[in-house]
């Protein structure tokens, strides 16, 4: 009777009791036992479709640390892009920061400088009103001056 191998039955144990019939794998003493024939045909302690599943769970599992290596790899990645896009803004940041520190500074020296041109406007003012005082008192004087010659003159 010919036997087609699944992927689930790769022992030769399975080969061997569908060769001899269900009747034999029933009464297996080894089977019953607890041991088993691989496709070597040599004696385990595992069943097969265990050893089987025990395979294939290794493998994903080999799989799933190769991902998460991957994973791991892209954050990390991910994380150096952070950090240095993180770095970029500070750096603007802090020249925003300068910049506008220096704004304010500016701002200050102009409102000073307009304080002390508005106080030099203010001391020509009071300038101008003293030469304006003294030019009328220059002025009176003069005239009497004038007033005077012009009277001496026409006394004589």
């Amino acid at each position: 009777m010919p036997h087609r191998r699944t992927k689930q039955s790769h022992s030769a144990f399975t080969v061997i009791a569908a060769q001899t019939g269900p009747v034999a794998m029933a009464k297996d003493p080894l089977a019953e036992a607890g041991f088993y024939f691989d496709e070597l045909n040599k004696l385990r302690v595992l069943d097969p479709d265990v050893s089987q599943k025990t395979s294939e769970l290794k493998e994903e599992c080999k799989e799933f640390v190769d991902k998460i290596g991957q994973f791991q790899k892209i954050v990390g990645s991910l994380i150096e892009l952070v950090d240095e896009l993180a770095k970029e803004a500070e750096t603007e940041k802090m020249k925003a920061i300068g910049a506008r520190n220096l704004l304010k500074s500016v701002a200050k020296q102009r409102e000073a400088q307009q304080q002390q041109l508005q106080a030099l406007i203010a001391e020509k003012k009071m300038q101008l009103e003293r030469y304006r005082i003294e030019y009328d008192a220059l002025s009176k004087v003069e005239s009497e001056q004038n007033e005077f010659i012009d009277q001496f003159i026409l006394q004589k």
